[in-house]
């Protein structure tokens, strides 16, 4: 089985530090001395830094993805990804769908920072979390479990830091209550689907342990 989506043309680090980049540019491009600038202008600079400070601060929650949060669940599941992209995209946070969007409504096409396909690619990372925890609910239940409930995963979600590692969460107010509980499920869930996507269904059944052990804990 085969789960579907465009690629970027490149990795995704270097598509944000391209983009972060190019931000930078059209900045120094649009500048003008305070004294000279039109309100209408200075509007304008405000929100090319602050895409800029944006893209930023996703570049280094990546960074950490890839660096901490991908290793971790490497060595408890035995699964290798293919690219730590595909982790990227599962934590990619759905505020970051307006960042790019903005990016790319906000200039000529022959001016963006990188291409626009990047970017709306960008844009729908965030739905990819949604599409990948319903491949990892129905393929755990009726392949793995058999039809039986699945338990365990806001805990699984604690265990790999999934939540606190998302990318781009620091552009809305944190969710709570039973919100939180849903997103970490969800999010276990969509790294459940990347990991049978990837590696199948036996890759999946190794993970079962897990989450029976953070049942009994």
């Amino acid at each position: 089985m085969a789960y579907e989506y465009g690629p970027l043309s490149r990795p995704l680090k270097e598509t944000l530090a391209a983009l972060q980049e190019g931000l930078m540019r059209e900045y120094r491009l649009e500048y003008l001395p305070t004294h000279r600038r039109s309100a209408r202008r200075s509007r304008r600079l405000r929100r090319i830094r602050g895409w800029c400070r944006a893209t930023g601060r996703l570049a280094e929650q990546a960074a950490r993805v890839t660096e901490r949060t991908l290793p971790r669940i490497e060595r408890e599941t035995g699964h290798a990804f293919r690219s730590p992209d595909g982790l990227a995209r599962v934590l990619m946070a759905p505020s970051t769908k307006r960042l790019f969007s903005e990016i790319l409504a906000g200039f000529p096409e022959d001016a963006l920072p990188i291409r626009a396909n990047d970017l709306s690619m960008l844009g729908n990372f965030a739905d990819d979390a949604h599409a990948l925890a319903l491949i990892g609910d129905v393929t755990l239940r009726l392949k793995v479990l058999s039809g039986e409930g699945v338990a365990g995963l806001a805990a699984l979600s604690d265990r790999w830091d999934l939540h606190e590692s998302r990318i781009g969460s620091g552009l809305r107010c944190p969710p709570d209550g039973e919100n939180l509980e849903q997103e970490k499920e969800t999010l276990a869930r969509a790294v459940l689907g990347l990991i049978y996507v990837e590696g199948g269904t036996d890759a999946l059944r190794a993970v079962v342990p897990l989450l029976a052990h953070d049942r009994v804990g």
